[in-house]
Formats: C-alpha cells, structure tokens, sequence
C-alpha cells in the first residue's frame, strides 16, 4: 500500500513538473506537423493572403473560401485561419501548347537552375524584367517576406506569374499591363546576389518549368 502510495506520489509530481514544458512541447510539435494535420495558421505581423498561401504551399482563393472570408480579405495579426483540409498544391502537369509565353528576360537567357518550382536567372542588376503576357498588377513591392520585391500579375485562364528579388519595379498595383512590357529590373532584394526567380501558376499550382513554351 506505500509502494503504490509513493508510486503514484512520485507520478503526480512527474506531472506536475512536466505541465511548464508540456505547452512548449506541444507548440514545438506543432511547427514540425504538415499543413494537413495542423488545424490553424496565425497571422503574424505583415502577413498577407498572398504570403501564407506562398508560404504554406496553398492555393489562396481555397485559404479564403475555407475561412469564408469576404473582399476586401482584410486579416490581421493573431488571427487564426483554419487550414485544415485546404490541400497542398502540386505541380500541374498541364501543357497548353496554344499559349506562348514572352520570355520575361531573353530568350536568350537560359535558367541557371529550377529551384523548388521556380526558374532562377543569374544576371546584372538592371537587366529588364517583362511581363510574360498582359494582365493586371496584384502586388508590387515588398510585401511577402523571403521574395524582396515581388511582382505579380494575373492573366487570362488563371494563370499567375511571379517575379521576386526585384530592383525596381516600375508599375503599381492594379495597373493593367500589356504582353511584352518592361515591368521591373533584376536585382538582389533579400539575395545574396543578382537574379530574378520566377514562377507561373495555374489555377493556384506551379507550372514545372519544361511545360512553359517561351518565346520572345
């Protein structure tokens, strides 16, 4: 009867000094959980819609229907959305051979390498950026940390293209712009050196870069 009584004597206090840590466990585990099995996202200070889909992997117009959120999408810090069951995305597997895209350097240029979805270019600050169709400006600046200046411009079908670690850009949010028009110039905003680093989506997903036909 005292051997157990000290038993359980013993596991009380285990416990007990246990619960300090067992909140910085738990938010510990957490960060090391995938998307699908973590319930919420907190908004941090300079979050957008744009930044937590791009961080998390997700397609931002799914973000929003999930959270039932309305225009103008306005979220503020310490706000929880609900993630759970919003799907990573894949790559599309897509080829529209209709569609030729401008190149949105040289053609001339070839990619130094294909990073985690996007095509990276290894050239002068300076060197033009253009916009690879006609579209309208959705963000023109630096406002998703880790991509420096970022521009992003939506086109017809769904598709959106990215140009991140921009010098200056030189349209403004919610401009309309046409196929081939010079957009920005290359440099190294949050990189260690000159590149552009860019992507085309579809429907949300990256498009892998050999199903991209450029021509300029």
């Amino acid at each position: 009867m005292i051997k157990n009584f000290k038993n359980y004597l013993i596991f009380f206090i285990f416990v007990i000094s246990s619960c300090s840590s067992l909140n910085t466990f738990k938010e510990t585990y957490q960060k090391f959980l995938p998307n699908s099995q973590t319930s919420f996202y907190v908004v941090q200070p300079g979050d957008s819609l744009w930044s937590i889909a791009l961080k998390l992997n997700i397609d931002q117009k799914a973000l929003i229907a999930r959270n039932n959120l309305s225009k103008p999408y306005v979220i503020y810090p310490n706000q929880k959305l609900l993630i759970r069951g919003v799907k990573n995305l894949d790559f599309s597997l897509e080829r529209d051979l209709s569609l030729q895209w401008h190149h949105p350097l040289n053609k001339n240029f070839q990619p130094s390498n294909i990073d985690d979805g996007w095509i990276v270019f290894k050239q002068p600050t300076g060197t033009p950026i253009f916009s690879v169709d006609s579209g309208k400006v959705e963000v023109a600046g630096p406002d998703i940390p880790g991509y420096g200046n970022l521009l992003m411009i939506s086109h017809s079908n769904n598709y959106l293209s990215l140009y991140a670690h921009c010098d200056k850009i030189l349209v403004k949010q919610g401009d309309e712009i046409g196929r081939g028009s010079m957009v920005a110039q290359l440099g190294s905003s949050e990189s260690p050196f000159p590149l552009l680093k860019f992507q085309l989506r579809k429907d949300g997903k990256p498009v892998k870069a050999e199903k991209i036909n450029f021509v300029f």
